[in-house]
């Protein structure tokens, strides 16, 4: 089966109600209530007391970065017997320092009081500490993730559990204080009665109880249990689904924009040039770089620096979601007018973008406005109040002081297209051999042969209409492969599945997103977490079917937490 991404919602069927009564900084004894941790009342305007100048304005004054993290929180940052700080987070937090051209700082901070000291301005950002969850995001701010983890179940060799839903019955330890809490929390909230459950003081006494037998699975972050497990491999195994997946982020004070934007920029720069994988590697080996954190945006551009950013705040004239919940009416752009020629593919993204933009407002209880516009004009009718939304967007660095980018919902990209019985699995293997390239496609030539160029091959091009290309590799013999972006090959893809298949790299990575206003944090948020409940339910996949090959399964960001947002109910049912 191809993928598009590893997958980044397993297990969330049981998660999609409201949210468990504990947080990263509870310690104590596990809470069986679950009260409704978000408001049932639409705020008019933010309650947020607001920041006039943002953190760069410090970062670039005092050339110093100061970092929040653990200093117990192997292998992300840890405090070593040589009294120096190591760990994945750490060096990650160093390569920023290293590319701003400043200094760093690590500052020690709990998961009970990092919060407060980001508030207070001790630290400009907290990292591992405060994993993303959505229950946090009345709190701060997040950027884009960086790294997956998850919390598993590990069991014993020889039992017959194959999933966490077999254990929900059974007597589960997990160590007080940890995010295996936090994560059990999210598992009953979503359960009609209390999960049997065994607190214990460390994972060594808790792997010691499983051995026993006094219970059945203990819950922790993968790494951990590997780690605790180690030299055990006969005795003991990890469930392949974790009960909660966990993207480690970046907090910030909330609409801080321009320090997340640094952030985000950076974290892209780091993926991009390919140190976030030799650091992953390093301190994470044997285990997958999952390829569902390189969300990169256009325009990257070269190295980013503090000074590239606004130090002022600027927030929006005025904020949609009172106004969209308020009227009961979503004003949306960048609708693509289908009466007019247009190839299918683009049809079909026309078709799922006006789908998807109606589901989301049948979930909020609103109707939906199409506001037309000429072409390249919907920022500027977002930025004066004339939208609450675009849709079709491809996230671009251009924009990123005018716009917010929010839930990126199809990924497409320069994909190779071979027969079925061939052995081409690169441009490698396309020395001397020709590639096709669709007319209507200007720049193709040019990307594929940078592709060859990189790795000294010649290549030959034959130009082909897009109704023509699969012919032109498998009755008429003109091209050896097909080049193209990913929604021109599924049509000949569908069409012929046992004449044709993509090869496995993607060569370039491109998303179709909404387009927010500037710094409107609740609501960007709202659509977001609509859109990841699209995920979760397999709304987003039926939607999007015309776009994806049916055996590529569909991966984006889902942040674990409750299903309901400013008193809405974002399942729809």
């Amino acid at each position: 089966m191809k993928r598009i991404l590893f997958p980044a919602i397993l297990f969330f069927g049981l998660l999609g109600a409201a949210l468990g009564g504990m947080t990263q900084d509870d310690t104590a004894i596990p809470t069986l209530g679950v009260p409704t941790l978000v408001p049932t009342v639409v705020p008019l305007a933010p309650t947020d007391a607001l920041l006039a100048t943002s953190s760069v304005a410090q970062i670039a004054e005092n050339g110093e970065l100061r970092a929040g993290v653990l200093f117990n929180d192997p292998p992300y940052s840890e405090l070593s017997l040589q009294g120096e700080l190591r760990g994945f987070d750490v060096e990650v937090l160093t390569l920023m320092a290293e590319t701003w051209e400043v200094d760093l700082k690590l500052v020690q901070v709990t998961r009970q009081n990092a919060i407060d000291q980001l508030e207070a301005g001790d630290v400009h950002v907290v990292a591992s500490a405060l994993v993303h969850y959505r229950e946090l995001g009345d709190k701060v701010e997040f950027t884009q993730t960086y790294l997956i983890g998850g919390q598993g179940l590990m069991v014993r060799a020889d039992s017959a559990y194959a999933s966490p839903y077999s254990l929900v019955n059974r007597k589960l330890g997990f160590v007080l204080g940890t995010r295996a809490e936090t994560a059990l929390g999210h598992w009953e909230a979503g359960l009609e009665f209390a999960l049997d459950k065994a607190p214990y003081l460390t994972l060594d006494k808790a792997m010691a109880a499983l051995s026993r037998g006094d219970v059945e699975a203990i819950i922790g972050e993968e790494r951990d249990l590997l780690q605790v497990s180690h030299g055990y491999a006969d005795a003991f195994r990890i469930l392949e689904e974790p009960v909660l997946v966990e993207p480690h982020a970046l907090a910030v004070k909330r609409q801080d924009v321009s320090l997340r934007n640094l952030l985000n920029r950076t974290i892209q720069y780091l993926i991009d040039g390919g140190q976030l994988e030799v650091l992953f590697r390093e301190y994470f080996p044997g285990q997958d770089f999952h390829d569902e954190i390189a969300y990169l945006w256009e325009s990257l551009g070269d190295r980013p620096h503090p000074g590239q950013f606004p130090t002022e705040i600027v927030y929006p004239a005025s904020y949609a979601m009172p106004r969209v919940l308020g009227t009961g009416i979503l004003r949306v752009g960048g609708l693509i007018d289908d009466a007019r020629p247009i190839a299918q593919r683009e049809r079909n993204l026309v078709r799922l973008n006006r789908d998807l933009v109606e589901e989301i407002a049948r979930r909020w209880g609103v109707s939906v406005e199409w506001v037309a516009g000429e072409t390249g004009t919907e920022f500027s009718q977002l930025g004066n109040g004339e939208l609450d939304l675009v849709v079709g967007v491809m996230p671009d660095w251009r924009w990123a002081g005018t716009v917010d980018y929010a839930a990126p919902y199809l990924l497409h990209g320069d994909r190779l297209m071979v027969p079925a019985n061939s052995r081409i699995s690169g441009f490698n293997d396309l020395r001397g051999q020709w590639i096709g390239i669709m007319i209507d496609d200007e720049t193709a030539r040019d990307r594929a042969g940078a592709w060859a160029d990189s790795i000294n091959a010649t290549v030959q091009f034959y130009q082909t209409r897009a109704a023509d290309a699969a012919l032109n590799i498998l009755e008429f013999d003109n091209a050896d492969a097909i080049y193209a972006n990913s929604l021109a090959l599924i049509p000949h893809l569908e069409a012929s599945p046992s004449a044709l298949k993509l090869t496995d790299r993607w060569y370039s990575r491109s998303y179709y997103a909404f387009a927010v206003r500037h710094n409107d944090l609740d609501f960007r948020l709202l659509l977001e977490y609509t859109v990841q409940e699209l995920i979760i339910d397999g709304t987003l996949r039926r939607l999007s079917a015309p776009l994806l090959l049916s055996d590529e399964s569909l991966a984006y960001f889902v942040v674990p937490g409750a299903s309901s947002f400013a008193g809405i109910n974002l399942t729809g049912s």
